[in-house]
């Protein structure tokens, strides 16, 4: 073994060192925190109580809504993937452009779909959450794409609703990637026995992660309630 050798393998052990290290010092510093303890009351249960301080987390009330905004934050290696897929998109323009000019048959006009596919997977990743917002009657989240563009994921308020919520893994975990990210799961059950699933990144932390899905578990626990005491005294 020479000394270079030597030095890279020295090197991957004092990342893996300091990948753990950061890794333990999330979790002890952004211990999972409960819905109500850490908030104060708002002007209707629909709507997402006021979170503490420390949590510092922005919230924007209007009339018929009740926002979270929650920061994006990025990899360097993500950035990348996306401005290949930009280059990947102009490519198959430019591809199908030729391809149709020259009269190509079925086998060019497959590898044109393979780059398709290619740099759509490319400009989705990194996708993250950006807000989060409570109606009377649906859930409306917004997801960040692509450097600048933006999806909804609109869900009706329902009983089958469920939200689970899990920290970055420490194997999930790299050098450039110090911060864990936090995995929120919503998943619909149909007829009691199909049900669909579907993973969202925020760019929080473990006391933000569980305070914000403690938050959605209550809002399908308590929104519509007060509507339907309203319906029955009149």
């Amino acid at each position: 073994m020479n000394i270079g050798e030597a030095l890279q393998g020295l090197a991957a052990i004092l990342g893996i060192f300091y990948t753990i290290r950061i890794y333990r010092q999330a979790r002890d510093k952004y211990p999972v925190f409960t819905y109500q303890q850490h908030s104060a009351g708002n002007q209707a249960d629909w709507r997402w109580r006021i979170p503490d301080e420390e949590l510092t987390l922005k919230l924007e009330e209007k009339d018929e809504v009740s926002r979270i905004h929650i920061p994006v934050r990025m990899l360097f290696f993500e950035k990348m993937c996306i401005y290949a897929g930009f280059v990947g998109a102009m490519l198959v323009i430019y591809l199908y452009g030729l391809l149709f000019v020259r009269d190509a048959g079925l086998p060019e006009y497959m590898i044109g779909l393979l780059f398709v596919f290619l740099s759509v997977a490319l400009l989705n990743v990194g996708s993250r959450v950006s807000s989060i917002s409570l109606h009377k009657n649906h859930l409306v989240i917004t997801e960040s794409y692509a450097l600048f563009l933006k999806r909804l994921y609109i869900y009706k308020h329902e009983k089958q609703l469920s939200f689970a919520g899990k920290s970055d893994s420490l194997f999930e975990l790299t050098v450039d990637h110090t911060e864990p990210d936090y995995k929120l799961y919503i998943k619909r059950k149909y007829l009691h026995i199909f049900s669909t699933q579907r993973k969202l990144i925020l760019s929080v932390n473990q006391s933000q992660g569980s305070w914000l899905v403690a938050g959605l578990e209550y809002w399908r626990d308590h929104a519509g309630v007060q509507e339907v005491k309203t319906s029955l005294l009149q």
